[in-house]
């Protein structure tokens, strides 16, 4: 669990323009430079390697290039929520059967006392919609091995269902579960995430 994470995929994973800046400040902070910007609970800190602009557009490409990612990239455009859809997302992402808040730093400082996985609050800048939702589908398969669980969603008529418990707000919606909570985690704010860190 203390270990960095794999380089295989990363150019899939993360935004290129997220990752030159991640790259040039690991801490992710212009004040607390010798923090873990990314993932606060490990030993382990990416170190800062003062790499010039040039250096590191050569790794973003280099990532992109063995990930068989073209550049430049250009985020493909989510749906916005209904009020319906919202409230569904909500009610799927804070449910007890979900790992989401278990595991994951939200920016409350209640909740965040013991994280095992990234913040959620870098979602929509740091990683790509369509990697995100095929990590909650089938971790397992992009990275074995992972402490994320699998089995979250189940295939249900073409598509992907929550399989873990019955969310009532979900009941009768024909759209798939697993791109409803990526599109939520993409398009609120972080604001609307600490507001449930702190549920």
């Amino acid at each position: 669990e203390q270990l960095p994470p794999s380089h295989v995929g990363q150019g899939a994973r993360t935004n290129p323009n997220w990752l030159a800046g991640f790259l040039k400040n690991p801490s992710l902070s212009q004040t607390s430079l010798n923090r873990n910007g990314v993932r606060s609970y490990l030993q382990a800190r990416m170190p800062s390697f003062n790499l010039s602009d040039g250096e590191i557009q050569k790794l973003v490409r280099f990532f992109s290039a063995i990930s068989g990612e073209t550049l430049p990239f250009s985020a493909p455009r989510l749906d916005p929520l209904s009020s319906r859809e919202l409230t569904m997302a909500r009610d799927l992402f804070t449910h007890q059967a979900a790992p989401c808040m278990q595991c994951h730093a939200t920016g409350d400082l209640v909740t965040d006392r013991d994280p095992t996985a990234p913040n959620f609050l870098f979602v929509p800048e740091r990683l790509k919609s369509d990697w995100t939702r095929r990590w909650i589908v089938h971790p397992e398969i992009i990275r074995p091995g992972t402490a994320m669980p699998s089995g979250l969603f189940r295939q249900e008529g073409g598509r992907w269902v929550f399989a873990l418990a019955d969310v009532p707000s979900l009941r009768n919606y024909p759209g798939d579960h697993a791109e409803l909570l990526v599109r939520y985690m993409f398009q609120y704010t972080a604001q609307e995430q600490r507001r449930l860190g702190g549920r």
